[in-house]
């Protein structure tokens, strides 16, 4: 399945005000990619968001391409709520720290909560 093709499949799927879209890069690999309008959770703002781009395969299905697509608004919900969500007017399920500041964390047990 080309790009053009896997394109009308993706049309064929709705979540809300996101726009799925197919798209080859540079290299010639193709990538499902959604764009909705939302609030930047920093300025407040409306702002263009777009979720992470996902691999689409030549060698995809029908249904494995639909699956994608569920998984793309999946995960991009997830992000969302990790965004949002507040506990004393932070983030901190955010999905944007940093791996290594992530890790030292993990290093010092005060940071562990155990009964």
């Amino acid at each position: 399945m080309n790009a053009e093709q896997m394109q009308d499949v993706v049309a064929l799927c709705k979540f809300g005000e996101y726009k799925f879209e197919v798209f080859v890069d540079g290299r010639g690999e193709i990538y499902l990619q959604a764009h909705y309008l939302e609030k930047d959770t920093v300025t407040g703002k409306p702002e263009l968001q777009s979720t992470r781009r996902w691999f689409l395969s030549p060698q995809m299905t029908h249904s494995e391409i639909v699956q994608t697509v569920f998984k793309c608004a999946m995960t991009s919900m997830e992000h969302r709520t990790r965004e949002w969500f507040r506990y004393k007017d932070r983030a901190v399920f955010g999905p944007h720290f940093n791996v290594e500041a992530l890790w030292s964390i993990c290093g010092d047990e005060r940071s562990f909560d155990a009964r």
